[in-house]
């Protein structure tokens, strides 16, 4: 009797310890295929994207210039002044060196031009609003009246 019930619990172990063993297997493959998709993602850009990406920072980089260039000229007729004759035929003086364009890919590099950017927008802005309250006071002193 002792050795029946002995039986039946080993049994009931055996399967127990199948079930757990089956869980364990399951999840064993589901992290490897996991692993292996993370694997498949984290590989570098093929050199085809990271050219045009490449390229696309350096576009950006110079289109930013540009546009301080346009907000300088804008900036100095608004104050009344003659604007800078190079920035108004758009010859640059300084070209971006290489290693800056080797910068763009890098997370500092971005940081910095991002913070160039939103400096730049901050500045387009206070721009816009300038220019709108001289058209306003012009527009005042232009009313007739009655």
């Amino acid at each position: 009797m002792r050795r029946e019930n002995a039986l039946q619990q080993l049994r009931a172990a055996v399967k127990e310890l199948s079930v757990q063993n089956q869980e364990l297997i399951e999840k064993n493959l589901t992290l490897q295929e996991q692993l292996r998709q993370a694997q498949l993602t984290a590989q570098p850009l093929p050199a085809d994207t990271a050219r045009l990406a490449q390229e696309l920072h350096g576009e950006l980089a110079s289109c930013l210039q540009d546009l301080q260039s346009v907000y300088s000229i804008v900036t100095q007729r608004a104050q009344g002044k003659d604007p800078n004759l190079s920035l108004l035929l758009g010859i640059h003086s300084v070209q971006y060196p290489v290693k800056e364009k080797d910068d763009l890919l890098s997370p500092d590099g971005l940081a910095k031009k991002l913070v160039e950017v939103k400096q730049l927008h901050k500045e387009v802005e206070d721009l816009r609003t300038a220019i709108s309250d001289r058209y306003a006071q012009d527009m005042g002193d232009n009313c007739i009246t009655q």
